[in-house]
């Protein structure tokens, strides 16, 4: 009897799921269904439209600031707005300029450290980093902001010579030799894990101080495509879901996107959570749905096509408060690019170092000291510039001379190293994690490569192997600073 009654029990919840699915399935015919996925699909085309007049006449905009107000105002301001807030390690640097021109650090240029200068591991010398910049405290950062005293106290302490000194070799990430070893590796992702929680505080400590959280902002049009069109295609989706065939993976892949859409409405700037919930629904249909049906098509096509305008949308836009900003800023990194203009080059070191500093924090500086056109210096009322103009320019990546420009030590190295391809390199290569990224994607299988040194920082203490470099009198100039392993902080 027993046995029975389960029997028909079982009968009827199928005969019940028949009936609803029977109720359903005419949905999916309904002409105003049809028409509400053809208005999704122009919306979404309309949204990539919109996009690109916004960027036409982003470009076409000049800004309303001359090249000099850009050159002049705080570097950090700049590296803010062009990396939408989300600073890196790499525009710390930017501060350590306004503080220079501020009077309270002053700069010179090092032999890099042996690992680099000496790296086994580059089979080409021309590229072997041969310099690199030290910052020297030069009186109290009182003038300094809250975040610029932080960053001071969190970099000198930790990497620095005694609070006094700081090389950016000492930031930089493995060698190319390094990178193969897996004793060194391990030593950097650690070191890394550090630098990125120094760096998150310190962004954080911006932001706070110098309220700029509402310069950036999540653009009209995500929030358009995150707030409206994604909760329609999960609708979709449920009613295909329920209407063709009752699954459970179907009914849990749905559940899950919308779990994960949840997210994105919390943080709706991130790049990657939109698109996994886009691949939820597709999931969710594919294992929801035997056969391929016309709406389901449909269905998938849009799906694709939200992903599509999810990568094609940026994910923050300056506000319009810092807009014009923004556009001066753009056009004067577009011009500099060719180069510095032949009408500037007549300026004096101070302005030529702004101009240097300003290209650096905007990412090109290499390329603009590269095709500038120095011969014009010969020219230039400055006799010390023109000395350095007429003077050779160096055959190898090494440190410039000695020279009365010590407040322009950035020029006197564009100048050294003319001709060369990254003549900026000892400021941009300690940024470069290009080793770090690819030993971690493709780890070397062979160990730790033998009995090697594991070369470490003065934040990591004396527990691990020191290496000392011997001072290198062939590198064309004068040596400042320490570069004698574990002699001082901050060695190899």
């Amino acid at each position: 009897m027993r046995y029975v009654l389960t029997d028909g029990h079982a009968s009827s919840q199928f005969y019940h799921s028949v009936l609803v699915q029977r109720q359903l399935a005419p949905i999916l015919q309904e002409a105003w269904l049809k028409q509400l996925m053809e208005l999704i699909i122009w919306v979404l085309l309309g949204i990539i439209v919109v996009q690109l007049l916004l960027w036409v006449r982003g470009r076409l905009n000049k800004g309303p600031f001359r090249d000099e107000e850009v050159e002049q105002a705080d570097p950090l301001f700049l590296a803010y707005l062009r990396s939408k807030g989300r600073l890196k390690l790499k525009d710390t640097q930017a501060t350590m300029f306004q503080l220079i021109r501020k009077g309270i650090l002053s700069m010179t240029i090092v032999k890099i450290k042996g690992r680099y200068r000496n790296d086994p591991g580059e089979s080409n010398p021309q590229l072997r980093p041969k310099t690199t910049l030290e910052y020297s405290v030069q009186s109290s950062a009182v003038n300094g902001t809250p975040d610029e005293q932080g960053l001071l106290d969190w970099l000198f302490s930790t990497y620095g010579f005694g609070k006094q000194r700081l090389r950016l070799d000492a930031l930089a990430g493995p060698s190319n030799g390094e990178s193969k070893r897996r004793e060194a590796m391990k030593y950097y992702q650690l070191k890394e894990k550090a630098l990125s929680k120094g760096v998150q505080s310190w962004k954080e400590q911006v932001v706070e101080t110098r309220d700029w959280g509402q310069l950036i902002r999540t653009p009209m049009l995500l929030r358009l495509l995150v707030y409206v069109m994604f909760p329609i295609l999960m609708l979709l989706t449920g009613i295909v879901c329920f209407a063709e065939r009752v699954s459970v993976p179907g009914v849990m892949g749905l559940a899950v996107t919308v779990v994960i859409w949840f997210l994105v409405i919390r943080k709706i700037h991130v790049r990657l959570l939109y698109q996994a919930a886009c691949v939820g629904l597709m999931i969710s249909l594919t294992v929801a749905i035997d056969g391929n049906s016309t709406f389901t098509s449909s269905l998938y096509g849009i799906i694709f096509l939200s992903i599509f305008v999810r990568l094609f949308l940026p994910a923050r836009e300056v506000a319009p408060s810092a807009r014009d900003w923004e556009a001066s800023m753009r056009h004067w990194r577009k011009r500099y690019k060719k180069g510095i203009p032949v009408e500037r080059l007549r300026e004096s070191a101070e302005v030529l170092e702004q101009i240097i500093q300003t290209a650096l924090v905007l990412g090109i500086g290499s390329r603009c000291v590269r095709k500038t056109d120095w011969s014009v210096l010969q020219q230039h009322h400055d006799p010390e510039l023109r000395r350095l103009a007429d003077r050779k320019p160096a055959s190898d990546n090494s440190v410039p001379g000695s020279t009365i420009l010590k407040h322009a030590p950035l020029l006197v190295l564009a100048l050294h190293l003319r001709g060369m391809f990254k003549p900026m390199s000892a400021a941009e290569f300690p940024f470069d994690r290009t080793n770090y990224v690819f030993a971690t994607i493709f780890p070397e299988s062979g160990g730790s490569g033998g009995h090697a040194p594991v070369y470490t920082d003065s934040y990591s203490g004396g527990s691990r192997e020191h290496s000392h470099d011997h001072h290198d009198s062939s590198s064309g100039g004068h040596h400042h600073g320490s570069d004698s392993g574990d002699s001082g902080r901050g060695g190899d």
